[in-house]
């Protein structure tokens, strides 16, 4: 993917031209910013290289989770050993830094930061007495961290992994845009010009020979692969590869794999049962020059050397822009144009043009639960385990997993908010009681310390789950733009210097004179509490919001049953269009953010593209009750009645290889897979009788866990297995 920075350099050629200034003054910051590098495996390990040097230990964190996320998440399981791996070593790598520059008080730093998720872990045990050792370089558990060849050997190995992980054949469940995949578009034509040349070369000699014979039709093998160099050669140089080369090198990374932790450091947490770390360098390295040196140097005193593909001739840049060209053209949906509305502050309104969905057949009838089975061969999750907790008295609004999947925060409509781990056994950590219904309850990005909480009556909330207390809270009193509303939704940015809250006016009293204040959408510095920008929606009130992993983009699902992309930065809304009939409740991005995954009140669950804004990529009707309508029995007696509850919290959550999804349904979750051309039901887990009104699924494991809760108040954990 290294041909990812040459496409910036013809969209900021194609912005030029067009005279789009500002795009490409935004593009340009955007660049500086980039934690993919552009793919650039030198640049990577530079980065990393640069967060060990500076101390930056969150930057370092960051780093990896992002790669994770976007990466790694999506190489096979057998490779995780290797990732894990490769994060113990960098951590390690870290704290032998610190420890060679006399940083003492950043190494008692680093264990204050990592002990909670370094503790568990049996290769981080004895590394917690370097602080209080002394002449650790001569320690026989420790010299080889502190030796050239180790550090070396270690830089090596994680710049050829990049270059390994970064191939098409290891990234195939990424889809790539249009653009990106020139390159092998052109590789493909190339091939077949030359053997449609090679076979009219064999057909001419076939003709004008006098004694022709079927030697000549007969194309020759290709040659045999070349002898690796090392492991990684070939990939480093990002050649295409001959399937022995690379069934080679995928034995070589499956088999480092073997006997290593699946624990994570930086991302995911530990499976049970996990072997302790080897600390031998990594095999696949390619070999350092030894050294006995054990102290007194930098661990960047000495650079690494770095192999560099050969530039393409003009000939070959020339087809594969043409070939991009005629991809791209191929490849577009065909629509008219839907107006789009704009955010606005004062009561003028604009609009601007946006694709409409493309038309399609979607099932028609609902999916009856009686009639749902598994189809295909073999069911692709296996349900290992269910429990429950039974800790709530009232109707669950949400249920949600920290980062790591170490604990789970829910909430009821009694404001009766509850921490606890789902494993080995639900058990209760700690909790937090609020004057109202909880309408939002989200974890913050970064670590597991945090969550934040909204509730029905615009009090907004930061709840310490460390050391268990309320850092700050706000609400009508001190908020003017929060009187008189509630709170329907909140999203943290990525960065988390701000949140934004979607709030809605209360129901007022027959008879008030006073106008209620429209719905809006209300930027929060999260450490000044202060209002940063609010802005009108024009038409309709947001249910549920997600952000793109930059926080720039602000997709809303709407209770007009529209979706709404707004642009934070401007801001402006920069696509619309209609998406179910009826209310909109939860929206959802996939993995690569290139679809935009939404579930209505009409039952639906529908899929629609990011790059062709509205262009409706599959459409299916689900299960009965997925999305509700879902009642609730109020008094007692003789004056019982029902009263329709709105769903709050996200009605289904995505898996992370963004092709299963997890539903609510009358019995208990249903695991889905998603296709073009609909959901096939996977899974149904069950556990409840009564209907289940939120879910959210944790993908830090590897057997996956997932948590539901229902009407009565029972929440239940289910361990799955991908098979």
């Amino acid at each position: 993917m290294s041909h990812v920075q040459y496409l910036d350099e013809l969209v900021k050629e194609y912005l030029l031209f067009r005279g789009f200034s500002q795009t490409l003054r935004s593009l340009d910051n955007e660049l500086k910013i980039d934690k993919d590098k552009g793919f650039r495996v030198d640049r990577l390990v530079d980065q990393v290289v640069s967060h060990i040097q500076t101390y930056d230990l969150v930057g370092l964190r960051e780093l990896w989770a992002h790669l994770d996320k976007r990466i790694f998440a999506h190489l096979p399981h057998t490779l995780l050993p290797c990732v894990r791996k490769l994060e113990t070593s960098i951590l390690r790598l870290y704290v032998v830094n610190t420890i060679q520059t006399n940083k003492s008080d950043k190494l008692v730093e680093f264990f204050e930061k990592m002990a909670q998720e370094l503790q568990s872990q049996a290769e981080w045990r004895e590394w917690f007495i370097l602080p209080y050792l002394k002449g650790v370089e001569e320690n026989s558990s420790f010299a080889m961290y502190f030796t050239r060849q180790w550090q070396d050997t270690l830089l090596v190995s994680l710049h050829n992994f990049f270059a390994v992980v970064f191939q098409p054949s290891f990234l195939q469940s990424i889809e790539l845009p249009t653009l990106a995949s020139y390159r092998d578009e052109a590789s493909k034509i190339a091939r077949l010009q030359e053997d449609n040349e090679l076979l009219r070369a064999r057909l001419s000699a076939l003709t004008t020979s006098d004694q022709p014979s079927l030697e000549h039709l007969v194309v020759p093998d290709p040659p045999p692969p070349s002898h690796l160099m090392d492991d990684f050669y070939n990939i480093a140089q990002e050649a295409p590869s001959s399937e022995s080369q690379l069934k080679s090198l995928k034995t070589i990374l499956f088999g480092l794999g073997g006997g290593l932790p699946t624990s994570p450091i930086l991302g995911r947490r530990a499976t049970g049962g996990a072997a302790s770390a080897s600390p031998q360098p990594s095999p696949i390295a390619a070999q350092a020059p030894s050294s006995n040196n054990h102290g007194g140097t930098s661990v960047f005193a000495h650079s690494v050397a770095r192999r560099t593909s050969s530039q393409a001739p003009a000939e070959e840049k020339k087809r594969t822009r043409s070939s991009s060209v005629a991809s791209m053209s191929s490849s577009r949906n065909s629509g008219e144009h839907i107006p789009v509305k704009r955010l606005v502050q004062t009561s003028a309104s604009t609009t601007r043009q946006s694709r409409s969905p493309t038309k399609i057949r979607p099932q028609e009838e609902p999916m009856s639960l009686a009639k749902v089975e598994v189809t295909g061969d073999k069911a692709s999750f296996l349900l290992l385990g269910q429990e429950e907790y039974s800790e709530h008295r009232a109707v669950v609004t949400h249920a949600v997993f920290n980062p790591s999947g170490t604990l789970v925060a829910s909430a009821d409509t009694d404001g009766v908010v509850k921490l606890w781990s789902p494993s080995p056994s639900p058990k209760t950590q700690s909790g937090v009681v609020v004057k109202s219904a909880v309408t939002a309850l989200e974890w913050l990005p970064r670590g597991e310390r945090f969550l934040l909480l909204a509730t029905k009556a615009a009090s907004l909330r930061l709840y310490d789950s460390r050391d268990k207390k309320t850092v700050w809270e706000t609400g009508p009193d001190s908020c003017p733009v929060l009187k008189d509303q509630r709170i329907m939704g909140v999203r943290v940015s990525p960065g988390e210097g701000s949140a934004v809250i979607s709030v809605a006016p209360r129901v007022r009293p027959q008879g008030t004179s006073t106008p209620p204040a429209p719905p809006s959408l209300h930027t929060i510095d999260m450490k000044s509490l202060k209002i940063e920008s609010s802005y009108r929606l024009d038409g309709g009130v947001v249910n549920g919001c997600i952000m793109n992993h930059n926080g720039g983009l602000l997709v809303c699902g709407c209770n007009d049953g529209s979706v709404r992309i707004i642009d934070l930065r401007c801001p402006d809304v920069i696509a619309s269009w209609p998406a179910h009939q009826g209310e909109v409740f939860t929206v959802r991005l996939s993995p690569q953010e290139n679809n935009i995954y939404t579930i209505g009140s009409d039952n639906r669950f529908a899929c629609w593209s990011m790059a062709q804004t509205g262009a409706r990529v599959m459409d299916h009707v689900l299960h009965d009750r997925a999305a509700g309508p879902f009642l609730v029995g109020v008094g007692s007696g003789g004056t019982g009645r029902s009263v329709l509850l709105r769903p709050y919290g996200p009605l289904f959550a995505l898996h992370q290889d963004g092709e299963h999804v997890l539903t609510c349904s009358p019995t208990g979750p249903i695991v889905y897979k998603v296709g073009e051309n609909g959901l096939e039901q996977v899974l149904q887990v069950g556990g409840h009788k009564s209907p289940v009104v939120t879910v959210d699924w944790c993908n830090a494991l590897q057997c996956g866990t997932s948590v539901a809760a229902a009407l009565d108040g029972s929440v239940t954990v289910a361990t799955l297995m991908r098979q």
